[in-house]
């Protein structure tokens, strides 16, 4: 299992408010949109407390995620998730960090694109400062290079509120790195969705 999920989906919104803050927006008010004709609670499809992570990668990936929890579950927005993890990376990982990250909702069984966000380098958009104080204490890089080693911590990062209503649904969210395409790790989160 890998860390890339943590590292770019949970790591990075709480360092780098600006983009970061405008693609979840941007994906949320997207989700609202896309299920706003399927207003049907998702009660059979999507069972509390059954978040779920996968590889989608290879074993030999230099990012090894262990464990990933988030909390609540299902997610409520707006709101805070807090999400739990740990894993470790077994080479140090140098820019460009490529990301590619896709979004898909669940109704009645059937899976839709909600938003699909290319990057192609996050070292980029990581702050040139200070990292915030929350991921100096649990020894979290926030600059590139990211150096070998092993990393745990529990974050908690607020959702923003959006124009539209959120139908409670399953969200399945992937997130792959590469570094000059070679995969660095892959990782896909399945979880619940629901308007706070």
């Amino acid at each position: 299992m890998k860390i890339s999920a943590c590292l770019l989906v949970v790591i990075l919104p709480v360092c780098c408010y600006g983009h970061w803050k405008e693609l979840l927006d941007e994906t949320l008010t997207t989700l609202a949109e896309r299920l706003e004709d399927a207003q049907m609670i998702d009660d059979i499809l999507y069972k509390q407390g059954k978040s779920t992570f996968e590889n989608c990668g290879s074993s030999s990936d230099p990012i090894d995620l262990v464990s990933l929890s988030v909390q609540p579950d299902p997610i409520k927005v707006p709101g805070n998730i807090t999400v739990s993890f740990s894993g470790k990376l077994s080479t140090d990982i140098t820019s460009p960090i490529a990301a590619s990250i896709v979004v898909k909702a669940e109704k009645f069984g059937i899976r839709f694109k909600v938003s699909s966000q290319k990057i192609p380098d996050v070292c980029s958009m990581l702050p040139s400062g200070s990292c915030p104080p929350v991921l100096v204490k649990a020894g979290i890089p926030c600059h590139c290079p990211f150096k070998a080693g092993s990393y745990s911590s529990s974050l908690t990062i607020a959702l923003p509120a959006v124009k539209k209503h959120i139908p409670s649904t399953t969200v399945w969210i992937q997130v792959k790195l590469t570094h000059n395409d070679k995969e660095l790790g892959c990782y896909s989160l399945t979880t619940g969705i629901t308007s706070g």
